[in-house]
Parts: structure tokens; sequence; C-alpha cells
């Protein structure tokens, strides 16, 4: 008879720190409040794509293998269905525990600003939970952080509606992110829109390090994983664009780079 094991009581019990150690993941590097190195699944090469952040007891990896809390990451090391990762950790630290429901853990959707009068007001419409967004990996709570979902209606029908902010957090427009390999382009925006001009995730930038991704897709499932300081480019790279992310970068104190 197998040992079930209640998710949340045994990540409240082990940290992801330890289960690195378990797993002997020793080569990442701290920078700041997080660990970065070559990513120990896909043994990849690049020596910033994996990321732990350890207050948040999640990981991420940029070069495609997703991200999660330590029982994901267990389970991807070792090839196994969550359950029985649950079951390696808590056999490996002795903790063994009668089981609720399992659990992995959610962000806390916060409350945006309301819009100024005359100012684009944000789609009322969009389903955070539509089992076509979470096949992306992007859980409701993130949605409906950013205030993002899947469009039933309107000129992003059928696609993922993600708003566009300055980096003063005006609401500038929605971009459709594709949910089907088939929906072309990958990304869809408002007729006389220009993507080029703005830096999607800008107006939530703070001090650190900033990790420039390809598509605000990345940018939700970096924050699924507990890395908040990501943005990414509409489009493609242009001139204009890096004086942009250069200014943005002085004006929130941002020290580096990270390009994905």
């Amino acid at each position: 008879m197998s040992t079930f094991v209640d998710f949340k009581e045994l990540k409240a019990f082990v940290s992801i720190e330890q289960v690195l150690h378990m797993l002997g993941i020793q080569q990442l590097k701290r920078h700041g409040d997080q660990l970065r190195g070559r990513c120990p699944i896909h043994n990849g090469t690049g020596d910033r794509d994996f990321v732990v952040t350890p207050a948040k007891g999640l990981f991420y990896c940029f070069g495609g293998c997703g991200g999660g809390d330590m029982i994901k990451l267990v389970a991807k090391m070792k090839d196994c269905d969550q359950k029985d990762a649950a079951q390696l950790i808590a056999r490996h630290f002795r903790n063994c525990t009668v089981p609720r429901n399992s659990t992995v853990p959610g962000t806390v959707p916060s409350t945006a600003p309301q819009n100024q009068k005359g100012q684009l007001k944000p789609l009322d419409y969009l389903q955070a939970a539509h089992e076509a967004v979470q096949a992306l990996g992007v859980s409701s709570e993130t949605c409906m952080h950013f205030e993002a979902g899947y469009a039933g209606k309107g000129i992003m029908r059928g696609r993922l509606a993600i708003p566009i902010h300055q980096k003063d957090g005006t609401l500038l427009a929605y971009c459709g992110r594709a949910v089907a390999t088939e929906q072309q382009p990958t990304l869809t925006f408002p007729n006389g829109f220009d993507p080029s001009a703005v830096i999607f995730g800008a107006h939530r930038l703070k001090e650190g390090t900033v990790y420039l991704v390809r598509d605000p897709l990345q940018v939700l499932l970096a924050f699924e994983s507990g890395i908040e300081n990501v943005v990414a480019f509409l489009g493609d790279i242009t001139p204009q664009q890096l004086e942009m992310l250069a200014a943005l970068c002085d004006e929130r104190k941002c020290d580096t780079v990270e390009l994905f």
C-alpha cells in the first residue's frame, strides 16, 4: 500500500533548497534572492537558464523545461508523477504525512488600479480558467493577476488576451496570443497599434536583474514560477526598443539584463 503525502504540509517542512541537495544539484550560484545556473533537467549549457527562488519555493527553466515547486522539480528529474515525487521527498526527509488535498502553490491575485476616465477599460468577459489557457501552463490565478484570459468574442476571439500597459501602468491595448499551433501569427494586435513602441511588462519592472524574453506568454509562465522581473519585446528587436530598454533599466535601477 502506497503512502499518501499532503503536498502542502510537506512543503511546510522541507524547503526547495533541501530538495536541491537531495537531488545533488550543487552548481547553482546565488544572485541576490535567487539561485541560478545550468538546468539539471535537460542538462543545459547556459549558466543562467535555471532559476530557483527559495523564498517562494519555486524554480523555472528559461530553456523550455517550465517551472513549479519542489515536487514538480523532483518529478521532472526522476521522470515520475508528482505523487511519487512527493513520496520520494517524504521518505528522504522521513516526513511522511497523512494526506488532505494535493496542492500546487498559486499566486495571490492582485487588484489592478482603476483606470481614469477616458482610458481603455479592462475587458470584463475574459475567462481566466479556460481550459485552452490552462493547457498553455498558465493558472487562473496568474491570469487574474495579469487581468488576462481566454477571449470568447471580440477581435481576440479564440486567443489568450493579454493586456499591454505603458510603463506608468496605463492600459494601452490587448494582444492576442495563440493557444494552438495552427493559429498564426502567434501574436495579434488591434489595428493601429504599434507593438514596437512598447516593452511588455515595463510597468512591473523593479530594481535588480531584468529577464528579457521573446513572448509575453513567457512572462506569465515565469511569474507562475516566482520570477517577476521579466519583460518582452512584442516583435522584432529594433535599435529603438534597445534604447527604450536601456532608458527603462536606468530609470528602475536594473543592473543587468539577461536575454532568453
